[in-house]
């Protein structure tokens, strides 16, 4: 009987650990300058996901952002480049700007008049969260050569 019972009760505490975590990553300039999705559930059962999203331009900075939560319907978040080389993120009815010369992420108030030029699209129409470049670019995402650096959201 005890043996029975530890066993079920060792079984439980490892079942109640079984999340999952996902990420997928925009290559900005190399393997060294990238958005990285990361996407996680603490627990099987949780509903929805909890999302950052890690900047990183190496080896100056890397800083990881919490998003929002995102349900378990469509998962989709858009990438779009600003002019000043900037990164805005759409997720739902949210909208974020990520500066990866800051290292910074901040979240818009309202939706940005002009966000930019679509980049691409973090999804999991594959079961597994990926970055999918727009297909009506024609080279990777880059920041403009003339951008200056500065702050998100000014």
């Amino acid at each position: 009987m005890r043996l029975s019972f530890a066993l079920v009760l060792t079984s439980s505490v490892l079942v109640a650990g079984c999340g999952s975590t996902d990420m997928a990553s925009m290559p900005i300039q190399g393997s060294d300058h990238s958005l990285t999705l990361v996407r996680e559930k603490q627990f099987a059962w949780s509903s929805g996901w909890d999302l950052a999203v890690v900047v990183s331009r190496m080896p100056e900075c890397q800083r990881r952002h919490h998003l929002k939560h995102m349900g378990d319907g469509t998962f989709k978040v858009e990438v779009f480049r600003t002019p000043q080389a900037r990164w805005i993120l759409h997720q739902g009815k949210r909208w974020y700007i990520a500066d990866t010369e800051s290292c910074l992420l901040q979240q818009f108030e309202e939706k940005p008049a002009d966000p930019g030029t679509l980049v691409g699209v973090f999804d999991d129409k594959s079961g597994a969260l990926t970055f999918t470049q727009d297909p009506n670019l024609t080279k990777p995402a880059e920041p403009a050569a003339d951008a200056q650096p500065g702050q998100a959201g000014k």
